[in-house]
């Protein structure tokens, strides 16, 4: 089996999803995926991490470090304000 990794871009892509679990990912970012259609490159990098997301494993899901990504992406909120 070839190991599915993650790239920074894909994993900040997750972290704003929030997940609590794989399976909720993956619900939600199939339900965003018609939203975003009309930009391209936020749809192809939405439709490669869910791509992924659906080959790896719980486990697998639940190794990611998003920890990093969602304080990053609190930071930029802050900046933002």
């Amino acid at each position: 089996m070839k190991k599915i990794s993650f790239d920074e871009e894909e994993l900040y892509v997750i972290a704003v999803f929030e997940p609590a679990t794989r399976a909720g990912t993956i619900s939600l970012m199939e339900e965003v995926l018609p939203e975003v259609k009309e930009d391209p490159d936020m749809y192809n990098l939405l439709f490669s991490t869910l791509e992924k997301l659906k080959q790896v494993t719980d486990e697998v899901f639940e190794s990611l470090d998003l920890d990093s990504c969602r304080e990053d992406l609190e930071m930029e909120s802050e900046d933002d304000e």
